[in-house]
């Protein structure tokens, strides 16, 4: 799936779609943990919007701390996690986890923009796991390729050739936290959800002084809580070992949602996005 050849277009393009990422019945149990999470005026850490059906959720955070931590089988998934160690190396974390929702007709697009602005000195990656199709010209998303490697101002980044990316329901996407991107509103189909993880090596973290020590191993608990919620949940299914020294051992000791809990007692406040406010149309290439 993530080979030598997807990792060197990876590398020199900023992007790659790997299609049929999730497997089926993972795809179905996320679809269920949204159904409830869609309800505008009840749901905490979103974003609302106006759409001609009324208001509309787009964007959630914060998916691993809800009742129903079911995103948090993703982080124990071989499928998954082979990718992100293909391209952070063995020692990675999560930064980050949250939902992008396009709504028909809720006129929000997503502007130009980088996920985090770094020194390069070591890899970091959004991957984006598509509940729903996202078709050519209905607001797929767009990438400047080549641009992470690029020292350019974003709006700069925005005007260059982009590529549109088009992805089915199941399919995932990996992009550079550096790579210029954005999507357009969405008019044909009704839902699109997207589930994006933001991954960074601690290498990166630490070196560029990012996050401290303490903000890292907190968040890398959460690898070694989805091994345990997958084989509780799914036993005999396969399961991803992190490669990699459990930050606290009293956690086995806790129920997963006392150790989630406890985890996201303590926030982390990630680097803000790099935007362009311009409303620049994509340029395809």
């Amino acid at each position: 799936m993530f080979d030598a050849a997807a990792r060197q277009s990876f590398d020199e393009q900023g992007f790659r779609h790997l299609p049929g990422l999730i497997p089926p019945p993972v795809l179905e149990r996320l679809r269920a943990f949204f159904a409830p999470l869609l309800v505008a005026d009840r749901v905490p850490n979103k974003a609302v919007a106006q759409s001609p059906e009324g208001k509309v959720v787009t964007n959630l955070g914060r998916l691993f701390a809800w009742g129903d931590p079911a995103p948090l089988e993703l982080l124990a998934l071989p499928e998954i996690m082979d990718v992100a160690t293909a391209i952070c190396g063995d020692d990675l974390f999560v930064v980050q986890e949250f939902a992008v929702i396009k709504n028909r007709g809720d006129a929000t697009p997503v502007l130009w923009h980088q996920d985090m602005v770094h020194g390069r000195s070591a890899p970091c990656f959004a991957m984006g796991l598509y509940l729903d199709d996202a078709e050519p010209g209905e607001g797929a998303l767009r990438f400047v390729p080549g641009s992470h490697l690029i020292d350019e101002p974003i709006c700069d980044l925005a005007r260059r050739p982009a590529v549109e990316v088009p992805s089915k329901a199941g399919d995932a996407i990996v992009h550079d936290m550096m790579v210029a991107h954005s999507s357009e509103p969405m008019e044909g189909n009704a839902l699109r959800r997207v589930i994006y993880l933001e991954f960074l090596s601690v290498e990166l973290a630490l070196g560029e002084a990012i996050y401290t020590r303490e903000e890292v191993d907190n968040r890398r608990r959460l690898l070694f809580a989805a091994r345990r919620y997958r084989r509780e949940t799914v036993p005999g299914g396969n399961c991803f070992k992190p490669r990699q020294r459990d930050p606290n051992p009293r956690d086995r000791r806790r129920s997963v949602h006392e150790v989630l809990a406890d985890i996201y007692a303590a926030p982390l406040q990630p680097r803000a996005a790099n935007y362009c406010f311009d409303r620049i149309p994509a340029t395809l290439a």
